[in-house]
């Protein structure tokens, strides 16, 4: 009897505690739901990420296969009979050229989602940067080997990649490398 006396008073206590109205136990609570928002943050962040590097990677690809031709056109390891013909190269400006225009309409185009609204103006001005990246890289490709032609395009698109990194740095997140994804 006095152990089953015992085991009901320790389990009182136990229950008295558990159900107490702490102060505590409601920091904590406030705690926990800043950590799910900042968790809900981090990943429309990287959701954002992802659906800007689709579109990059599919508006970059005339100006990568343009850059493998004119690399090919101008090796002078490469034998003449396996160089791209000069319609093959201006086939692949032409392309370069009209793919300018439309990457930076789609990625002046893109939504930026209501839950990142604190980094929206440093999102919008990375998404313009990238959009004036593609506009110059359209008005300056050229089958010329000249390295600094695209030197003001690279410039725009760093700057892109500067800005879009300060939500990721503000949330504790690695910085997305674009230039990497393309290459």
């Amino acid at each position: 009897m006095k152990k089953l006396l015992a085991f009901s008073m320790l389990f009182l206590l136990v229950f008295a505690a558990a159900c107490g109205n702490d102060d505590s136990a409601t920091g904590t609570k406030d705690e926990s739901e800043k950590k799910v928002d900042k968790t809900e943050l981090k990943s429309t962040l990287l959701d954002f990420q992802l659906e800007v590097t689709d579109v990059l990677k599919e508006n970059h690809k005339p100006f990568a296969e343009f850059e493998a031709i004119k690399a090919q056109m101008n090796d002078s390891e490469v034998a003449e009979e396996e160089k791209p013909s000069k319609e093959e190269a201006q086939s692949a400006l032409d392309a370069a050229k009209e793919a300018g225009p439309k990457a930076a309409e789609a990625l002046r185009g893109m939504e930026i989602p209501s839950e990142l609204s604190q980094y929206e103006e440093d999102l919008q001005s990375a998404l313009e940067d990238a959009a004036k990246s593609y506009e110059k890289r359209a008005e300056t490709v050229s089958l010329e080997a000249a390295e600094d032609a695209q030197a003001e395009a690279d410039e725009l698109f760093a700057s892109f990649e500067e800005k879009f990194s300060k939500p990721f740095e503000n949330l504790d997140l690695l910085s997305p490398k674009f230039k990497t994804e393309l290459e």
